[in-house]
């Protein structure tokens, strides 16, 4: 069995011109690394910009896979060349210096002293049903009709035996106007998710990289046995019966203060879920992709305050479809993690 997980990459393209290509591609490259600042927001850009000169003499590792997808060149004294180039952006990389600079200087509120409860949830796509288009018309008909009545005069002669009888003609007129119209609506594709039976192994890789970079937290099933919390298990199964991809609202603040009552004082939240799976033409592998969303919660208040959310795409591939979406899976906890530990040191 073959598997190949991808590292967290952003892709930009950018364009630069100067006297000679080489010198070109250079500035496509500090180009496409501005383009991606600007798609930033946030303690994240902030932190970036404050340290963006180690970035910009190390861009070989940022800006990378980069490719020239066109270029034009003039020759002569006065010659130009303009280069159109299309890159990754190593945001892994990012993410790690990041933290090096924010423990180098002793920064960030992310102590060894500080106890952090964190769940993962995960749905995978198990079915999808598919709605056709609904149609309504309305249609509207008047119809006249016109004419005489019959009449009939008989009469009789014993001499003769004869009768003799007269009736109108009889004329039907018919018009008719008709008016159609109508609306139609099409429902949006609706996809089924089953819980991802085995989240402990996503629980523990999230829990192993938090501990690698100095974050404590508080294992899941300590939690069940000293703060009353449920098991991860039915979290799951709850978030991939879910419409919304949110815990029913009563769940979500019981846990809250079940972890504020064991004196936690941050909670990581991190729902993850494969919604699909083709086949890569290139490869022959099996791709699988999805999104997640990590939300961190301060339970000093009165009520759990969100102090940091974030979105991010991940696809893992191989051979077998169950086996892609394992893949898959595997990397989104690995990307969970590192977007946990930069929202608790960058705040």
């Amino acid at each position: 069995m073959a598997t190949m997980g991808i590292a967290q990459q952003k892709f930009v393209r950018a364009q630069a011109t100067d006297s000679n290509k080489e010198t070109a591609t250079n500035k496509a490259k500090v180009a496409a690394w501005k383009n991606y600042l600007g798609s930033l927001q946030g303690a994240k850009l902030d932190n970036i910009l404050a340290n963006e000169k180690a970035f910009l003499d190390d861009l070989g590792s940022i800006v990378v896979d980069v490719s020239v997808v066109d270029e034009k060149c003039t020759s002569g004294f006065s010659g130009t060349c303009t280069v159109s180039i299309k890159a990754a952006i190593n945001e892994s990389m990012i993410d790690s210096r990041l933290r090096q600079t924010s423990q180098a200087s002793g920064g960030g509120k992310a102590t060894a002293q500080d106890d952090i409860a964190f769940l993962v949830m995960a749905r995978v796509a198990d079915s999808q049903t598919s709605f056709d288009t609904k149609v309504t018309k309305r249609a509207e008909s008047t119809v006249g009709t016109s004419g005489s009545s019959a009449s009939a005069d008989a009469s009789a002669s014993n001499r003769t035996s004869s009768a003799e009888a007269s009736a109108d003609a009889v004329s039907v007129t018919q018009t008719s106007k008709t008016v159609t119209g109508g609306s139609q609506e099409t429902k949006r594709d609706r996809i089924k998710y089953v819980a991802w039976a085995n989240i402990d192994d996503l629980q523990n890789r999230v829990g192993e990289t938090l501990t690698n970079n100095r974050i404590s937290t508080v294992p899941w099933e300590e939690l069940v046995s000293n703060c009353g919390v449920s098991d991860n298990d039915p979290f799951s199964k709850m978030y991939a019966e879910s419409e919304t991809g949110q815990l029913p609202a009563n769940v979500r603040n019981d846990t809250f203060k079940k972890i504020k009552e064991c004196q936690l004082t941050k909670f990581i939240l991190a729902s993850i879920e494969v919604d699909g799976y083709r086949n890569d033409p290139n490869t022959g592998l099996w791709l699988a992709s999805g999104n997640m969303n990590i939300t961190a919660y301060d339970l000093t208040g009165r009520f759990a305050r969100s102090i940091g959310s974030a979105n991010r795409t991940f696809s893992g591939r191989a051979e077998k479809l169950n086996d892609a979406g394992r893949a898959a899976l595997a990397n989104a906890a690995k990307v969970a993690a590192d977007v946990v530990v930069n929202q608790l040191n960058l705040k």
